[in-house]
């Protein structure tokens, strides 16, 4: 929606990584060019380290890109397994056949062979490992020890990108590297807050929005709240920016975050919606909610009289809203579930009229609760959906609403909130569990299109967790 609005190419801030859109500020581009420098220099162990969410994996794929074409670069996403499973997949990656038993090769021997075949053809192999803080000990040690034997080396570089974690394993693979220095290498920092409206306006630039756009919609004010929330994580920046073009641009925005992520109300952009402004008008004078509510259960209950006798009434649906419904519910009832109502007449006594009463808080609490069986599924090898992560003062009270709203309610039972105390307060939403990875992208792709449209993705429920406490 928000890129019609705003006559955009392509989304912003998309969750998927795109060498095309590189910011290279916060020192960004810098760290890039010295890796690649260093990788041309010949050094053998290489070292990038950063918290989740700082673009470590865009700058593995532009090193990757930006290689000459005498360098071959074998990426690793996700290096769970041992150190023979890791060889087997560069092996591959470098002309070994992958079909066939492997039972009883040697995958060491196999890689050197392969190696020294690149080094004759003039080519230098590049491994470049992502989330290597997931390396299994006993993988890294190898790793590192066979880069810094000279008697016994592995002929390649090697490229280690990771969180804080990394940085620790490595201390442990000291006494195996002598001719390596695993201590250097580059850490991504957070963005300050200049840094922070710098990225923004960079992604928006690149996505055909105007330097008018963005200072109407990326005040200072609703600069400093993104940067206060996501304290310079460029992910964190990402999912909040979006959300403040949606809130923007539209009526009745899907999630109001760090209040719509917007500047002072005297900055705001006039409304021309005449229910807003009804809004706004009740929200400011009670007493006019309580004639209006009154003259609203006297008409009611006059149409119940004369609609005609006998005739069952419908079922009403009660929908919360902010101080509005409150201050009605307390000048007329609406809003609590009916008695039985007598009515004289050849029908005789009228059914109830049900009233639904969603109970957003109730609805909240219920879903923190059940997670507690969700996390369940970290020793059963279980996956999940990470749906949305919301960072400020307003996001319980946001979900509690969304949970009420009729798109929502029916699918309550598949949302898992989990909260992470900081300030503001971080809530991570996950929908559904389930037994395989696949099943878990077999969902998110059937999913509604109103849960798609925020770009969900699968990933095991031990590492949702691990995002948490990182």
């Amino acid at each position: 929606m928000y890129l019609e609005h705003f006559h955009l190419t392509q989304a912003p801030f998309a969750e998927e990584p795109d060498p095309e859109v590189f910011f290279p500020g916060a020192r960004r581009e810098e760290i890039c060019q010295s890796l690649i420098l260093d990788i041309l220099a010949g050094k053998q162990l290489l070292k990038l380290v950063g918290r989740e969410g700082s673009g470590k994996t865009l700058i593995c794929r532009l090193i990757a890109e930006r290689l000459h074409a005498e360098y071959h670069v074998v990426s690793l996403a996700n290096p769970i397994g041992s150190f023979d499973d890791l060889l087997r997949i560069v092996c591959i990656e470098l002309g070994m056949d992958p079909r066939g038993a492997h039972e009883q090769v040697n995958f060491f021997v196999v890689l050197q062979q392969l190696l020294a075949q690149q080094r004759a053809d003039g080519v230098t192999t590049v491994l470049v490992v992502d989330e290597a803080e997931k390396l299994f000990l006993a993988t890294l040690e190898r790793l590192v020890r066979h880069v810094g034997d000279r008697q016994d080396e592995l002929d390649l570089t090697i490229v280690l990108a990771g969180r804080k974690g990394l940085d620790a394993n490595l201390e442990q693979m000291a006494v195996f590297s002598n001719n390596v220095d695993i201590h250097s290498g580059y850490f991504l920092e957070d963005l300050n807050e200049s840094e922070t409206r710098q990225y923004l306006r960079y992604r928006l630039n690149a996505a055909g929005m105007g330097r008018e756009q963005f200072a109407e919609v990326f005040t200072e004010g609703a600069v400093a709240k993104i940067f206060a929330a996501a304290q310079g994580n460029l992910r964190m920046i990402n999912i909040l920016a979006e959300e403040a073009l949606k809130a923007f641009c539209a009526e009745k925005s899907f999630m109001v975050l760090l209040d719509h992520v917007d500047p002072d109300a005297a900055e705001s952009p006039p409304l021309d919606n005449r229910m807003m402004e009804m809004y706004e008008l009740l929200c400011d004078n009670k007493l006019l909610v309580g004639v209006l509510a009154g003259a609203v259960a006297l008409a009611l209950a006059l149409g119940l009289l004369l609609g005609g006798v006998g005739k069952q009434s419908p079922s009403v649906t009660v929908q919360k809203i902010p101080d509005i419904t409150s201050a009605a519910a307390t000048a007329t009832g609406v809003g609590q579930t009916s008695p039985q109502i007598g009515d004289q007449g050849a029908g005789g006594a009228q059914p109830t009229v049900a009233r639904e009463i969603r109970d957003g808080d109730k609805l909240y609490r219920d879903r923190l609760g059940a997670s507690a069986s969700w996390l369940a599924g970290i020793y059963k090898g279980g996956f999940t959906i990470q749906l949305m992560m919301l960072g400020s003062n307003q996001a319980p009270a946001s979900i509690a609403d969304i949970l009420t709203q009729d798109e929502y309610y029916p699918v309550r039972d598949q949302f898992f909130i989990l909260r992470k105390k900081t300030t503001p307060p971080t809530l991570f939403v996950f929908y559904g569990m389930y037994d395989s990875l696949d099943a878990a992208r077999e969902a998110r792709n059937s999913m509604p299109v109103f849960l798609r449209k925020h770009h969900p993705y699968p990933l095991s429920i031990a590492e949702a967790v691990k995002k948490i406490e990182n």
